[in-house]
């Protein structure tokens, strides 16, 4: 349940870093170049220039991101009291764009990348690592040899999902804004949990807190809503209808995604129709979503329509299902990254949303 304390959320965090710096003498920030994760680092920082001390700041390198994100980073890992985990290796991300790329295979050696590696970034890995995005993060934690603290600017106010995964499973001293990795020298913390939105927004306006351009010369251009307020990989699952922006805002970033990779241009284009990329409204040729989503199925290439099928053969059978099937089908998320919800489980989101 939520419980309301008497002081504000900025000085909650302080308090929370302030003692995770007493108990760790190693702190790794995670940070991604979006707004939480801008206001997390900001936090940490002011804490080691109290104590005259060092934290790591951890960036996992996409390959198609923003360039306005890579600016930013630039700036932030060459701060005298930073070490840069600034990591630029291969991996595989997911493609929400296409059924033909379905990978990008990200600073692979032979491809043609959409920008060069920075001399201040990691590019190899010596010992043999995942290549996927969340396996080499929790990879890092669990090759940790000394007691580590990694800072995640993970807001619980986001959705249910992450309200759990912060608190359903307390970790360092049963604190519920922690959890315990897979290492026992290696535990998470969640300073700015319970900040909302509009908390985000202010500290970052209090302090002039260092932050990626994208969201002034462009989100907020454009009056975008806070469903579109997402720095991430750009063609991520939940980021790629930003394609859309990139053409105007950053014309190079757009131009190397092209000759990069199949389905860019698609979605460019098409992201923000109604039902290319979306399910917000069923195309009318189909009488049911479960007639389009079987029509969908029988366009997907086999070695992931099976896959789908078997998912899909295990879920409820009701058209708000199918549904969201056909979302995942449109999103290429043969992975289940943007897993289908049941009924009751969408009731109860509303139910928690609307208690907050």
């Amino acid at each position: 349940m939520v419980e309301y304390k008497s002081h504000n959320v900025i000085d909650a965090a302080r308090q929370r870093i302030s003692f995770v710096f007493d108990q760790f003498a190693r702190i790794v920030v995670s940070i991604s170049g979006g707004k939480d994760s801008s206001v997390l680092r900001y936090l940490a920082l002011a804490e080691a220039e109290k104590r005259s001390r060092k934290i790591e700041l951890l960036f996992i390198d996409q390959e198609a991101e923003w360039q306005s994100s890579i600016d930013l980073m630039e700036q932030l890992m060459v701060h005298p009291l930073v070490i840069p985990m600034w990591y630029q290796v291969p991996i595989l991300m997911t493609n929400a764009t296409s059924h033909k790329d379905v990978f990008l295979d990200a600073w692979w050696e032979g491809r043609e990348w959409i920008r060069p590696k920075n001399k201040i970034a990691i590019h190899s890995i010596h010992d043999d690592y995942p290549r996927r995005f969340h396996e080499l993060f929790h990879w890092l934690e669990n090759s940790q040899t000394e007691k580590t603290a990694f800072l995640i600017g993970l807001r619980s106010k986001e959705s249910l999902t992450r309200f759990r995964a912060v608190t359903k499973s307390p970790g360092y001293q049963a604190i519920s804004w922690s959890t315990q990795t897979k290492n026992p020298m290696a535990f998470r913390f969640y300073p700015i949990y319970d900040w909302t939105f509009g908390d985000i927004w202010k500290a970052i306006d209090d302090f002039k807190i260092q932050h990626n351009r994208v969201y002034e010369r462009l989100f907020w251009k454009y009056g975008a809503n806070m469903s579109r307020m997402r720095v991430s990989n750009l063609i991520h699952e939940k980021a790629f209808r930003a394609l859309a922006d990139v053409q105007e805002f950053e014309p190079e970033t757009y131009e190397h995604l092209l000759r990069r990779l199949q389905g860019v241009h698609c979605a460019a284009l098409y992201a923000q129709e109604s039902f290319i990329y979306s399910v917000d409204k069923r195309p009318a040729v189909f009488p049911t979503w479960l007639a389009y989503r079987d029509y969908l199925l029988a366009s997907t290439p086999s070695e992931r329509s099976f896959r789908f099928v078997k998912r899909f053969s295990g879920q409820p059978v009701n058209e708000a299902i199918h549904r969201e099937q056909c979302k995942q089908i449109l999103l290429n998320d043969w992975e289940n990254n943007l897993p289908v919800r049941s009924n009751s489980a969408a009731k109860l989101r509303r139910i928690w949303y609307h208690r907050l």
